[in-house]
């Protein structure tokens, strides 16, 4: 055990120490002889696979050789500490100390080569969050590595890097070791860092993808209350009113936060529309008027976002549509637009079927006292339509079917209409028709 932590006494001390005069001594130093021996023998034994006799011999080439000898020294270095960390069977302490000369490594090839520093300090913060990621009483020391390192690289920053940066930093919020002012500053200074990605690379797809991911950290984080999403963003959408990207992110946190009544949100999507009349921000100003009970104005933006978009985001449009046409009673307009909404989005095919089915159960049908209940018929038609196709519904379907149920004619009354259970029945009611069976109860 002593000599191993001799061992780790003195990587550490070639970590440190820079000798004074390596530049006049030529590219291996004083101690030239021993420097290319133990640089030739640890990259022998490294490619051999003996990774002990490669640490031995590496420790020795950190110690004689000069700092800046050859970058592949650290980059080698990381790969043999690694391996000698992972298969440590020593105490705690001294795996603490492996870990701290593998970090100082990569701290060190940082400051010696600049041009690479990126890359060091990803490896760096890569190994940190391996060996401490879950522990609890490092994520201080993990969040402000990952701060500096978007600090310093900002939109170079890696994004996985910068979204765990969020995410470190709310945890130590909810133990309370940092506060609101501080996390809404930390997300207004990393949305910065992702708005500089996106102009500096437009095309880039997993820009957004990772932006959704430092907002949903935010989010969670329990932070984003709309009297603090009003606070920040105020500033930010007065000084980018022409930044259609930044009204996006702005409109899209106050929607997530149910913010939608706000002064504030009125603005963004009034300002997202003037600059771009998209469906995503006719839909948003459809949203404002319709916390505010401006029925008419609210219907007339999710009609305009619904005849501008296009595929699966029309049918969604479609399908609240259709929602406000039934409560509207315009029954006949809600079931045309509920089947447009199913065919341009699958994902609404149960919900419009269901939604069809209470139009049709709520219908005022005329004609005998067959033809009046002939429509809970069809009704439960359209339930079992509806849970077959999205199965997530058939507990509300049930309970549909089973009130419906109670509304089918007896059989003794179907009887003297000259109707049996499992006969074909046409329905015509409030303009729509139908061809179901006949159910009949006792």
């Amino acid at each position: 055990m002593k000599k191993l932590r001799l061992a780790f006494y003195l990587l550490a001390a070639a970590l440190i120490v820079v000798p004074a005069n390596s530049s006049a001594q030529g590219r291996f130093g004083k101690d030239s002889a021993d420097c290319v021996n133990n640089l030739n023998f640890y990259q022998d034994y490294l490619r051999q696979g003996n990774m002990n006799e490669a640490y031995a011999n590496w420790v020795q080439a950190m110690k004689y050789c000069p700092p800046k000898v050859s970058q592949n020294l650290y980059i080698n270095g990381r790969k043999i500490m690694l391996h000698r960390i992972n298969n440590y069977n020593g105490d705690a302490a001294g795996r603490e100390v492996l870990i701290d000369s593998l970090l100082e490594l990569a701290q060190k090839r940082a400051n010696l080569f600049p041009k690479n520093a990126k890359k060091a300090m990803e490896g760096r913060l890569s190994d940190i969050m391996v060996f401490y990621g879950q522990n609890p009483a490092k994520t201080k020391f993990i969040y402000e590595n990952l701060d500096k390192y978007a600090t310093e690289f900002g939109a170079e920053a890696d994004h996985e890097m910068v979204v765990n940066a969020m995410i470190k930093a709310t945890e130590l919020y909810k133990e309370q070791q940092l506060n609101d002012e501080d996390i809404m500053n930390l997300y207004s200074k990393y949305n910065d860092i992702f708005e500089a990605k996106r102009a500096a690379m437009p095309n880039d797809t997993t820009i957004d993808a990772a932006e959704a991911m430092l907002q949903n950290a935010f989010i969670n984080s329990g932070v984003a209350t709309c009297e603090n999403l009003i606070k920040v963003f105020t500033p930010r959408f007065e000084q980018n009113k022409e930044d259609m990207a930044a009204l996006k992110v702005i409109s899209s946190l106050l929607n997530s936060n149910e913010c939608t009544d706000s002064e504030l949100f009125s603005q963004v999507v009034a300002q997202m529309y003037k600059l771009e009349p998209t469906a995503g921000s006719a839909y948003y100003l459809y949203r404002f008027f319709n916390s505010k009970g401006d029925k008419a104005e609210a219907l007339n933006y999710l009609k305009e976002a619904a005849n501008v978009a296009t595929g699966v985001d029309k049918g969604t449009y479609m399908y609240e549509l259709a929602t406000i046409h039934y409560s509207n009673h315009q029954f006949g307009q809600a079931v045309q637009v509920a089947r447009q909404a199913a065919e341009l989005n699958p994902k609404y095919a149960g919900k419009a079927e269901m939604l069809i089915g209470t139009i049709w159960a709520a219908s005022p049908c005329g004609g005998d006292e067959i033809a009046k209940r002939a429509k809970f018929w069809v009704a439960t038609d359209y339930m079992q339509r509806a849970k077959a196709k999205d199965p997530s519904l058939a507990d509300e379907c049930n309970r549909n079917i089973a009130r419906y149920s109670a509304y089918f004619p007896k059989a003794e009354d179907a009887f003297m209409y000259d109707i049996v259970n499992g006969q074909s029945y046409s329905v015509s009611c409030n303009g729509m028709s139908a061809s179901t069976t006949v159910r009949t109860i006792k």
